[in-house]
């Protein structure tokens, strides 16, 4: 049969088309990727990368707030990883300074407003007295007086024979002034006693007291020597004892060891103390009453180290895991006390001292 002349035409045409298509093709090489790359964009440009923060004022601090990412961030892990590990780092650095226990204390008790963290009002500070040729007798009557006009009022007080039972009737008491200025030796008994620091004023259930006795020039004795507070507040809703000391006459001897001293704690009961919280303090001895509970051991009990002939009756003994030294100012320590040993420091206390030092 004879082939048709149009039929034939037609096939040399679509051949000659289908040539010169794949010529230009392979010629001009178009480049799908960016056809893909634009079609992201337009679909990109529907959620903005950027986020608007105008609502923030220029100073305000916004590393805190968390932004929702609403769209498909391929870095979002690594940003959740960053907060989860900045968090983490916040929440060490807060356990830090944060006492591990929960009293309803908030402890920034180092602001300029110090004053004003204590919603229940002061105590007053009881003068000191000289206890020269007292009885014991006589000097439990004062005590029960001052306990009796403090926050520990009880009736069935009876001072404790542990703390106060070894006192020697009719002796001298070592005198304050024999401490922080003048010396031991003869005269040392003279004046103020030392331990009425304590007796007079119960409320201060931890005192502050020297290692040894210091010797400066007669005219540079001076009552802000004698470490007693300047004042003294509690606090019955965050069942706080607060007590303040001014020891700027220290300020120029930073790192020199003191001691603290639980006479009171020990007579009223509160045996067992652990300082959890300390601020520019630093305790001597590796274990020390931040490191472990401990127990107060105070008592009043005639000693021959004043130099008076026949002695004087003071406070023994030298516990040295409460010796610290103070290395900037304000310093502080909070206590919790207990009356029965408890199982650990995280134990609820029966009461909590802070002592400041400024």
């Amino acid at each position: 049969m004879q082939k048709h002349p149009d039929n034939q035409f037609k096939k040399v045409l679509i051949a000659i088309l289908i040539i010169f298509s794949g010529t230009i093709i392979y010629t001009l090489k178009p480049d799908f990727e960016i056809f893909k790359k634009d079609e992201a964009l337009k679909l990109s440009s529907d959620k903005p990368w950027v986020e608007n923060f105008d609502e923030f004022e220029e100073n305000n601090q916004i590393d805190d707030i968390k932004i929702n990412v609403t769209y498909n961030n391929p870095f979002k892990k690594v940003e959740e990883q960053e907060i989860k590990d900045n968090s983490a780092v916040k929440s060490e650095q807060n356990k830090q300074k944060q006492p591990d226990y929960d009293d309803g204390l908030d402890i920034n008790f180092l602001s300029q407003n110090i004053d004003e963290f204590w919603v229940t009002g002061s105590i007053p500070l009881n003068p000191m007295s000289e206890y020269n040729g007292k009885t014991k007798k006589e000097i439990y009557k004062l005590r029960k007086d001052y306990v009796e006009k403090s926050i520990f009022k009880n009736r069935n007080y009876t001072p404790s024979d542990e703390v106060f039972g070894k006192i020697s009737d009719k002796k001298p008491w070592l005198g304050i002034e024999a401490v922080t200025c003048k010396g031991k030796g003869q005269n040392a008994n003279k004046g103020l006693s030392e331990e009425s620091r304590y007796i007079n004023n119960p409320t201060v259930l931890i005192g502050l007291d020297r290692l040894n006795f210091d010797e400066k020039p007669q005219a540079q004795c001076s009552p802000i020597d004698y470490l007693q507070p300047i004042k003294i507040n509690y606090s019955k809703d965050e069942n706080t004892i607060k007590v303040i000391f001014e020891v700027s006459e220290y300020k120029g001897t930073l790192g020199r060891n003191f001691l603290l001293k639980g006479l009171n704690a020990r007579d009223l009961g509160f045996d067992y103390s652990f300082a959890d919280n300390t601020q520019n303090i630093v305790f001597i001895e590796k274990n020390n009453i931040s490191t472990d509970i401990y127990k107060f051991k105070d008592s009043i009990q005639l000693g021959t180290a004043c130099g008076v002939k026949g002695g004087c009756n003071n406070a023994v003994p030298y516990q040295k895991e409460l010796s610290y030294a103070v290395i900037k100012y304000p310093a502080s320590i909070h206590f919790k006390l207990w009356k029965k040993k408890p199982k650990n420091t995280k134990t609820k206390s029966d009461i909590n001292f802070l002592i400041i030092l400024r």
